[in-house]
């Protein structure tokens, strides 16, 4: 079943570590490591070192083999995709990774009371805005009884400010006024965060809320980091909330290891999460 869950998670996931593994699974580090080289072995995933400037030193990283990825998707989907027309290549693997390491702090710092519940990567977050934005992932939190809606934007340093600027300027425009939609760039240091800042200050400020804050914050305390504007620095769970008494059931350590819970993952969490229904 974890092996199965751990396949069907990258259809849409794209790619993974092993450390990502090890807590979709809920098992230590080693028990991952060798679930995926028996994957490996076995032909469903292929394994590769992947580097770039943001990690010059590389990564181990597992992706869906060919053959596996084709043979996947038709059994998930035999009528075809529903969200086909925004299959097409997204971010390279290196920032999927990257955005990927949001999902696991949250994971990783999960409570009774506070965590995720939807995380949909960038091809089914697509599926949502006919790709007029696209999203590096969409991230539904509770705090509480809080429901928290992210659209997560992870920035590595490589898009020059026209780029930003015109990213910030399409979310504006798709969802003005809507306060309780939250564009959060997630930046690689406070020099970065400042250059996006002054980017959100430049604009109308007609809605959604735009906020950073540093992949290092967001590690160290994932629902307790702060986000800024250039004006206000509320953590996560200060957030504004998209509705209270959100009782949804929240995604932590070893959550894959239900069989339903691949569907906060992709496009059924639309269906299910009534904040993802709105939009």
């Amino acid at each position: 079943l974890r092996d199965r869950q751990l396949l069907l998670w990258l259809v849409n996931g794209r790619v993974m570590t092993s450390e990502l593994a090890m807590l979709l699974i809920g098992r230590d580090r080693r028990t991952a490591q060798r679930r995926l080289r028996q994957l490996t072995k076995f032909g469903f995933v292929q394994g590769n070192w992947a580097g770039s400037t943001y990690n010059p030193r590389g990564q181990y990283i597992y992706t869906l083999s060919a053959q596996a990825d084709v043979e996947l998707e038709a059994m998930v989907w035999p009528d075809g995709r529903p969200d086909a027309a925004q299959a097409r290549a997204g971010s390279g693997p290196t920032h999927e990774v990257a955005t990927h390491d949001l999902l696991a702090a949250f994971l990783a710092a999960a409570t009774q009371d506070e965590g995720l519940v939807a995380w949909l990567p960038e091809r089914p977050a697509a599926r949502l805005f006919d790709n007029y934005v696209r999203p590096d992932a969409l991230a539904v939190l509770r705090s509480g009884g809080r429901g928290v809606l992210l659209l997560v934007e992870r920035d590595l340093g490589t898009e020059v400010t026209a780029t930003l600027a015109s990213k910030i300027a399409r979310y504006r425009n798709k969802f003005a006024g809507r306060r309780s939609i939250h564009v959060g760039f997630v930046v690689e240091g406070e020099r970065r965060a400042e250059s996006v800042r002054r980017l959100i200050r430049s604009g109308e400020d007609t809605g959604p809320t735009i906020i950073v804050t540093t992949i290092d914050a967001l590690r160290a305390d994932p629902f307790g980091a702060h986000w800024s504007d250039g004006a206000t620095k509320p953590p996560t769970r200060g957030l504004t909330p998209y509705a209270t008494g959100v009782t949804e059931p929240l995604l932590g350590p070893g959550c894959l290891d239900e069989p339903d819970a691949l569907a906060a993952f992709d496009h059924r969490a639309i269906e299910s999460v009534p904040a993802l229904r709105r939009l």
